[in-house]
């Protein structure tokens, strides 16, 4: 249980803070300092503390990048671009995903692989999710 009598103590000692530093003229306050140097030293460190802040935002996604990607890479089997046309074949009469306007005899090998893996990644995460086939 929180003592009441301390809370209003402290609360009175913050009141009278903040009235002494309302009162306080301002070269006071500053005690000396030069307000534009502690300006421009505060705002080089938001700077650098932005910086920073982004270089481990960066980081940090690259390293989420990199273990999706790995994990991803792992999990599509690597095929031959016949094994792959045959999957892709078979997914065009597949009716839970769209191959429409797709001519594979006129896709390059690359492309075709491509494809393959982009339709196994949307296959593994619907499997995942539970919107896949049954």
């Amino acid at each position: 249980m929180i003592n009441t009598e301390k809370s209003d103590e402290l609360a009175m000692f913050h009141q009278m803070q903040l009235e002494e530093l309302l009162e306080m003229s301002d070269e006071d306050i500053l005690e000396g300092e030069n307000p534009d140097a502690l300006k421009a030293e505060n705002q080089a460190m938001i700077a650098t503390a932005k910086v920073e802040a982004g270089r481990l935002r960066m980081a940090a996604a690259k390293a989420g990048m990199a273990v999706r990607s790995a994990s991803s890479i792992s999990a599509i089997p690597q095929v031959s671009v016949g094994e792959a046309r045959v999957f892709l074949e078979a997914a065009m009469n597949d009716q839970h995903y769209t191959l429409a306007a797709r001519s594979l005899g006129d896709m390059s090998g690359d492309d075709i692989l491509r494809l393959y893996h982009q339709l196994h990644q949307i296959k593994s995460k619907n499997e995942a999710t539970g919107n896949g086939t049954q």
